[in-house]
This record gives C-alpha cells, structure tokens and sequence, in this order.
C-alpha cells in the first residue's frame, strides 16, 4: 500500500473473523479500487472490507460530509427494512462507513442471517456488505 495514491491507507486485520479492513483516504475510485485489488491479491481466502475514503483533492471536506450523510441515511434505510421485514426484534447489529455495511449480532437460523443480508445489499448506496452475524444454537 506505500505506492504513491496509497500511502494513506490503513489496513487491519481480524483473524478470529477472517477479515482486512482497508481504511484511510484516497483521492480518488481509481485508487480505492487500487487498493482493494492490491489487498485481495495477498489476502488469500480473507474476506476485504474496503472502509476507504475517497476524498478528491480540493474537496476533501465537502466529501467527507457527502460520505457521512450517505452512511447515516444507509442506516436508517437498513433499519427501516428490518422493521418492516420483521428482522428487528432480531439481534442485528450494525454500522456503515463509507458505503461498507457491516452487519453483527445473532439471529435464530441461517435464513435470516440470509435474509439480514439480503436486506443490507438492496439498501441505496451499499457498496459492500459485511455480514458477521451468528446464528444462535
């Protein structure tokens, strides 16, 4: 990631969830997509949630409002659809950054943990779904 557009990249892993998470800026799609084919490459079977912000140079905080404004209405949009699926009496956590929905907590059976990301992938403005959720035995 210390090539020159990706030198502001952040990159963590959680073993125990076979998961990268790729953060920090860039200053543009190009880059962040850069980034994200660069980690799949070394990532092997682990799963790549690309949390980057794409800030163009100039308009760094006019993107990072435009960004937190999406996150907040993906959110609100998610848990209006659990409502209405029936899915929020469930234990569905969850929590979006820049695009990335991640989704953790429990529910009763493998078809709603389905069903929970199958709900989170047809939100406007998901661009990845993270699903965590455990199914309860």
């Amino acid at each position: 990631m210390e090539q020159a557009e990706l030198k502001d990249v952040t990159v963590s892993e959680d073993q125990d969830k076979n998961t990268i998470t790729l953060g920090g800026t860039v200053h543009s799609d190009e880059a962040k997509a850069k980034a994200a084919d660069v980690a799949k490459a070394a990532a092997n079977t682990r799963i790549i949630a690309n949390e980057i912000s794409v800030q163009p140079v100039g308009s760094q905080s006019e993107a990072k409002d435009v960004a937190s404004n999406l996150d907040d209405a993906i959110e609100k949009n998610y848990k209006a659809a659990l409502i209405s699926s029936g899915l929020e009496k469930q234990h569905v956590n969850f929590k979006a950054k820049n695009g990335v929905l991640t989704l953790t907590g429990s529910v009763r059976n493998a078809n709603d943990r389905q069903h929970a990301e199958k709900l989170a992938a047809g939100i406007p403005n998901v661009q990845q779904v993270l699903n965590q959720i455990e199914v309860r035995r």
